[in-house]
């Protein structure tokens, strides 16, 4: 008798899968370079790393009995609690979660049912088509325009559309933009919302714009609008993966309830806190990656054959010019010389690359690097 597998829904085995960054390790031996020797530029992560204050808090947990021997706080009392305090809402409209990804797919699982809507504006986080697909809902892109620029117009008779079909959807923007930097406009989220649309917006980058770019305070008065943010980029702590969202109180309650009961894990929950805690000396160190993050834009318009966006956020989107190559081939003659950047398999993002912003002392080695690859390519 022949014993076979479990066998996969069919949706899911169809999957491509999400295409998630190569650790530093394997792309520097690749190249045959020490790690330390490589940027490592392809993740949006913060360069100055995990605070002393926020370390100092989870090696001091450690040394208590009681760390990783029970489970953490369901309820993630003291954890919402202190971004209560940072954001200045009630502790009823938040809930934390294992990085902004697992609460993304929480409420879309939890809000829409398979065979309903959801409507994004590519290019932008790959993360949205591969939850379309992974919960069986019905993507419909609207394409960004010129300068990668949003088409409200567009936008809004896609979501009267949708509308009119009578099913449910979800209008996901990005604010600023992963890949393009850029801020969603303010009236084309309120009209939006006074158009009745259900508006998830993400703020994984929101420090390095500014909080004040944030549009918390419209959640008040619109019920439909659900924030998503993330630990990972201005905190540091990329690894703990802890994110948290912003939402109207009774769809907290509902999420709540169907999450997974202890989705915050005891050391993410403490490096939180901590980083709260600590949250006005991480601002100096935001304000040094706006600082370098004008250099680097300046110095990337200075090379001939590169284009640099404007950005809001840690990185920087570049458009090469197809004379020197595409941007999957500059991004591997850059990888070559220890120069790691995000590249697209979109064929709207074909020709560019995504530059995360580094550390301030290492602007002028890394402009030199991509500096002399590019004239390699210009003499071939």
């Amino acid at each position: 008798m022949s014993v076979e597998r479990p066998i996969v829904r069919p949706h899911l085995a169809r999957l491509p899968g999400y295409a998630p960054v190569v650790p530093l390790s394997e792309r520097a031996a690749r190249a045959g370079l020490a790690p330390q020797a490589c940027f490592k530029l392809d993740a949006n992560e913060n360069p100055y790393g995990m605070l002393d204050g926020v370390r100092d808090a989870l090696q001091q947990a450690m040394q208590e009995a009681g760390f990783g021997a029970v489970y953490p706080d369901p309820n993630q009392t003291e954890l919402r609690t202190a971004l209560a305090s940072y954001t200045g809402l009630e502790p009823a409209m938040i809930l934390a979660g294992a990085g902004a990804d697992e609460l993304l797919d929480l409420t879309l699982r939890a809000v829409l049912a398979p065979g309903s809507v959801i409507i994004t504006c590519t290019p932008s986080f790959g993360m949205y088509p591969f939850l379309a697909d992974l919960n069986q809902l019905e993507l419909i892109d609207v394409p960004r325009g010129e300068g990668f620029a949003l088409r409200p117009d567009a936008l809004l008779q896609t979501v009267q559309s949708v509308r009119e079909r009578d099913v449910d959807s979800v209008v996901i923007l990005t604010s600023p933009n992963n890949p393009t930097g850029d801020l969603v406009p303010r009236d084309l989220l309120t009209t939006l919302l006074d158009r009745g649309a259900t508006v998830m917006l993400d703020e994984a980058y929101i420090e390095f714009a500014g909080l004040e770019a944030s549009a918390q305070d419209l959640l008040s008065a619109h019920p439909r609008l659900i924030i998503m943010r993330t630990f990972s980029k201005w905190a540091g702590i990329a690894g703990l993966r802890l994110g948290y969202m912003l939402a109207n109180a009774g769809l907290i309650a509902d999420l709540a309830k169907v999450k997974q009961p202890y989705n915050v894990n005891q050391a993410a929950e403490i490096a939180g806190i901590a980083a709260i805690n600590v949250a006005d000396e991480i601002a100096l160190q935001i304000d040094a990656i706006r600082n370098t993050r004008s250099l680097l834009f300046d110095g990337l318009q200075s090379i001939d054959g590169l284009d640099a966006l404007p950005s809001a956020a840690n990185f920087i989107l570049v458009r090469v010019d197809p004379a020197i190559g595409s941007g999957r081939e500059l991004h591997d003659r850059l990888a070559s010389v220890g120069v790691f950047v995000r590249t697209y398999s979109d064929p709207l993002l074909a020709g560019s690359l995504r530059i995360s912003v580094p550390r301030h002392d290492q602007v002028d080695e890394l402009l030199e690097r991509i500096s002399g690859v590019l004239e390699s390519a210009h003499s071939t």
